[in-house]
């Protein structure tokens, strides 16, 4: 019987050993992070001004990024990971929240903090719950990537700056909507709502409007992001006067 060579024999075993790797990785086994090839989030951090050279942070489900906004407020990180994320932007005077679904445009605007607030009424939770149970909290995961649920809570918090304030704001997307600061739009609105009351002096909701959109959205819970996605109505609930 012939013997096989050195040279042979290390060859046939690595392909065995490539074999079997791609057998294992083809169900599923092996470590895997879990995180998809790298996206973009992008968007404007704003409050009826720019939030100029803000630091922006991005927590996801799977993954984490960072930046830095331009003078104008406008950002772009691209890394690995699996959304949703939470978003925080500070500019040292001013801190406000968002989050991203998935790679895409997303601002961070008093509005977002609103909408955030609603998610949170619907989940039994708080704002900062919410933003920290992003990576682990498999209902908050399934509600913040349901485009269903996010249009309706907009919706509903459209509705309550409408109801509250008088106001009737450009876009229903605000989440997502392309804007510049100082144009009319997205970044007119926070002027309007600056103006009315419902957006303080350092950028955040007016504590009886963010309470009221927490409200609303208790009125209308959903279960695991997916279920309870009509309940975006509830932002007519908003009772909250404004003191002006």
């Amino acid at each position: 019987m012939k013997l096989l060579n050195g040279a042979t024999l290390r060859t046939l075993q690595f392909g065995s050993i490539a074999l079997a790797t791609s057998a294992l990785v083809a169900c599923g086994g092996g470590s895997d992070s879990g995180s998809s090839p790298g996206a973009t989030v992008s968007g404007t951090a704003a409050v009826g001004k720019a939030m100029a050279n803000a630091a922006i942070v991005l927590t996801c489900k799977n993954g984490a990024g960072s930046t830095t906004a331009n003078a104008s407020g406008a950002f772009s990180a691209t890394f690995q990971f699996d959304g949703p994320c939470a978003i925080t932007a500070s500019n040292g005077a001013i801190t406000l929240h968002s989050f991203a679904a998935g790679g895409g445009t997303y601002n961070v605007t008093p509005m977002t903090e609103l909408l955030l607030s609603y998610l949170a009424g619907q989940l039994g939770t708080t704002v900062s719950g919410l933003l920290s149970g992003i990576s682990t909290n498999a209902s908050y995961q399934s509600a913040l990537a349901n485009s269903t649920v996010i249009a309706n809570a907009e919706a509903a918090v459209v509705q309550l700056v409408k109801t509250t304030y008088g106001v009737t704001v450009s876009s229903a997307s605000f989440l997502t909507v392309s804007f510049t600061p100082g144009q009319p739009g997205a970044d007119a609105d926070l002027e309007t709502l600056l103006t009315a009351g419902a957006i303080t002096s350092d950028g955040q909701p007016a504590p009886s409007l963010a309470s009221a959109a927490v409200a609303a959205g208790n009125a209308a819970p959903i279960s695991g992001g997916s279920g309870g996605a009509t309940g975006g109505t509830g932002g007519s609930g908003g009772t909250g006067t404004t003191t002006k």
